[in-house]
């Protein structure tokens, strides 16, 4: 009976709040783990206060939150696909954008800053307008480019000439909007239309 008494003051004394815990090498420093209440080093000795080897018992840190990265949404593309189908491309050759491309489509293709834009140069030339710059049509009845001058007051040059009325637009013609020289390259024309995959077979 008095062997079972023992051991409950024991139990008990182990899991007395008023316990310390044994104080760190001088070469040591305290350093509170983020989000623990205490360090990591107390946090041990009141798991173990008897200084047993239990590996199982002795925290290491804070653990960590899964964090869920959803799949993109189709809806969120900006490629447009089958709704908008490409008809060709304007190419960044100088300026901010260099390397870049942008895609045309059917019917007229505003070019300009504002992300609105159905060609958006928000590369960071200031000197382009903000909407309607200048448009790049593609008509699909003739199978022809043509380009012509915005509404605003900026200019528009086409193989370093200016643009004041709509032109025909060629194969690696450059178009030159503020300080962005873009290089025009079709996919649509004589040889080729979305049209055409559309028609039943003979």
């Amino acid at each position: 009976m008095a062997d079972e008494e023992d051991e409950k003051t024991r139990l008990i004394r182990r899991q007395s709040p008023q316990a310390q815990p044994p104080p760190l090498p001088e070469d040591e420093t305290e350093i509170p783990d983020a989000g623990l209440a205490k360090p990591t080093r107390v946090l041990d000795w009141m798991m173990n206060p008897e200084g047993e080897s239990d590996e199982k018992t002795k925290l290491v840190g804070p653990a960590r939150r899964a964090v869920k990265t959803e799949p993109a949404s189709a809806e969120t593309s900006s490629d447009g696909g089958e709704l908008d189908p490409v008809v060709g491309w304007l190419v960044v050759l100088s300026g901010p954008g260099r390397g870049n491309a942008r895609r045309l489509g059917y019917g007229q293709n505003s070019l300009g800053r504002d992300k609105g834009e159905r060609v958006s140069l928000d590369f960071g030339d200031g000197s382009i307008s903000r909407s309607k710059h200048a448009f790049v049509l593609y008509e699909p009845r003739k199978r022809q480019f043509y380009l012509r001058p915005g509404d605003g007051a900026n200019l528009t040059y086409l193989n370093g000439d200016l643009l004041a009325d709509s032109r025909p637009l060629n194969p690696s013609d450059v178009i030159e909007v503020g300080a962005t020289k873009l290089r025009f390259v079709p996919l649509c024309g004589p040889d080729f239309d979305w049209e055409d995959q559309a028609q039943p077979p003979k």
